[in-house]
């Protein structure tokens, strides 16, 4: 493990942090269908699915650069698959929302169990365009040192 550890460079801890990001953002998507039966996600299943596969691209992204060296494919169509796979996730997340937070911002300001809603998809939005972003960035840095 502590070999594993020394290889790592920059490239790989940024996919580290898009992995636990994107642990957050699952996390507090399902806690933002958990609030209430009223606003719950239409596909939820499917959106916890799809970022659990992301998580774990974010993870074959680290490990891939280790047995096969920096920008490999396998690490390269990880993090474009998982990339995806995050956004979708939100897309999907204000697609189903936007009737609630239009409400929220006009005439129905004083619902506290829309605002907790709308404060955990925030959440779990911002998680995981953080994960995205480090995704991309970690893509185009080195994953493992060369003389490791």
């Amino acid at each position: 493990m502590a070999n594993f550890l020394k290889k790592l460079s920059v490239g790989s801890w940024l996919n580290v942090i898009a992995a636990v990001a994107g642990i957050v953002g699952v996390i507090a998507m399902i806690a933002s269908n958990g609030v209430s039966t009223a606003y719950a996600l239409k596909t939820a299943g499917t959106l916890t699915l799809m970022g659990v596969c992301g998580i774990l691209l974010a993870l074959v992204a680290i490990w891939s650069p280790t047995k096969f060296g920096n920008h490999d494919f396998i690490s390269t169509i990880a993090v474009v698959a998982a990339v995806a796979l995050f956004m979708a996730i939100v897309g999907t997340m204000i697609l189903d929302r936007i009737l609630m937070i239009a409400g929220l911002f006009s005439y129905n300001s004083q619902n506290m169990t829309g605002w907790s809603v709308f404060y955990a998809t925030v959440t779990s939005a911002v998680a995981l365009v953080i994960a995205c972003v480090a995704l991309i960035v970690g893509a185009f840095t080195p994953s493992v040192k060369k003389n490791a």
